[in-house]
């Protein structure tokens, strides 16, 4: 019952309101420490929309807070937003590319998808983003490049450069989760939220922060792109070339495109670039690395976008290319000397266990979530 309320996006308090009952009693029932009533029980069915034998079947949620999926292989995660009992985070991915990922790795996002909206709920937090997730905007190289500026203005930041891009997406409201994922399985994954406006983003734990924060931005241009295209009512069917190895736009290389715009808008590369006055013929290794600092990117990234904006020689590219890639098969991709960016993750998380713990001391629900995080590999 309380999974159910939950897919359907109520607050205990918002769902005893509708049944006409004080929250205390609502509280009990969930919990198990009191049995409703017939009447109830039809009533309650009645204010979630659904049969009274939803509240009896296995996969209709009663699982979902004792550590096992519900409502099929991904819990509140769905191939399509199609479930029963509510609208589901659907799985950010093309039809193809959901068909290559495991049922464990699905059951795994759904675990966890499931203990943040009880997190949520328990912690009275809201749980929209701030940043809009549907933005209109041509699927072209030049239709990324200026949505990321825009998404960079609705955050507020424009062109300037910033430290923490991790805390500025949490502070926006999204769920971003540092976790463990199968190694054959991907590093990341996202899941849209519909019905809250909202999405969960799913970033492997072991990476270094560079590529972790990355990642994170690729996967916000991945639910541009999804969201875009479900809009258009249209496959990604673009043949624009979208970088300088010459390879045609899709929704993998477009989220790429804009992960690298968004992280490094051209203006601010220029201005870190001309403020030391340095020309492209000057660049060095150890130049490289203390710019690309400024930017939470890898030296690869940086080099790469140094290259785009033809603000270094090609031959210079070139060998400092090497070098960054002899390093990397040495350290198994680690980033080099001490230009290492530190990220802290599941802050939001975090938050949300305090919160939960202070508003509702001694509930074994956050037990539940606690140990739920701990087996998959979630460190707050």
């Amino acid at each position: 019952m309380r999974a159910i309320r939950r897919r359907r996006h109520l607050s205990q308090v918002e769902f005893a309101r509708r049944l006409d009952m004080r929250p205390g009693p609502v509280s009990n029932i969930e919990r198990g420490h009191n049995l409703p009533s017939a009447p109830v029980l039809c009533n309650m069915a009645e204010v979630l929309d659904v049969p009274v034998d939803a509240f009896f079947e296995s996969g209709g949620g009663a699982k979902m807070m004792s550590g096992e999926a519900a409502g099929g292989p991904g819990g509140y995660v769905a191939a399509a937003a199609d479930d029963s009992l509510g609208p589901a985070a659907e799985l950010v991915r093309s039809g193809s590319e959901r068909a290559e990922i495991a049922d464990e790795t699905l059951r795994k996002l759904g675990r966890l998808t499931d203990s943040v909206l009880a997190l949520e709920d328990l912690a009275g937090a809201r749980k929209s983003a701030t940043v809009p997730l549907r933005l209109p905007f041509v699927f072209s190289v030049e239709g990324l490049r200026e949505l990321a500026g825009s998404v960079r203005r609705i955050l507020g930041v424009s062109e300037a450069v910033i430290f923490d891009y991790l805390e500025l997406l949490e502070n926006a409201g999204l769920r971003i989760i540092f976790c463990t994922l199968e190694e054959d399985g991907g590093q990341s994954f996202s899941c849209y939220d519909a019905a809250n406006a909202n999405a969960v983003i799913f970033i492997h734990s072991e990476l270094n922060a560079e590529r972790q924060l990355f990642l994170l931005l690729y996967e916000l241009g991945r639910i541009y792109c999804f969201t875009r295209l479900r809009d258009l009512k249209t496959p990604c069917q673009a043949d624009e070339v979208v970088d300088r190895r010459g390879k045609p736009l899709n929704e993998h290389r477009a989220a790429r495109f804009f992960a690298g715009q968004f992280l490094m808008p051209a203006s601010a590369v220029r201005n870190s670039v001309h403020q030391l006055a340095i020309k492209p013929q000057e660049w060095t290794y150890t130049l490289l690395l203390r710019l690309k600092h400024r930017f939470g990117v890898s030296a690869e990234s940086f080099l790469y976008r140094l290259g785009e904006l033809e603000l270094i020689r090609p031959e210079l590219e070139r060998d400092i290319k090497h070098r960054i890639e002899l390093h990397y098969r040495e350290t198994d991709y680690s980033e080099p000397d001490s230009s290492q960016r530190i990220l802290t993750p599941n802050g939001r998380l975090g938050d949300l266990l305090v919160r939960a713990k202070e508003r509702c001391p001694g509930a074994e629900e956050i037990s539940v979530i606690e140990r739920t995080f701990k087996s998959l590999g979630v460190t707050c």
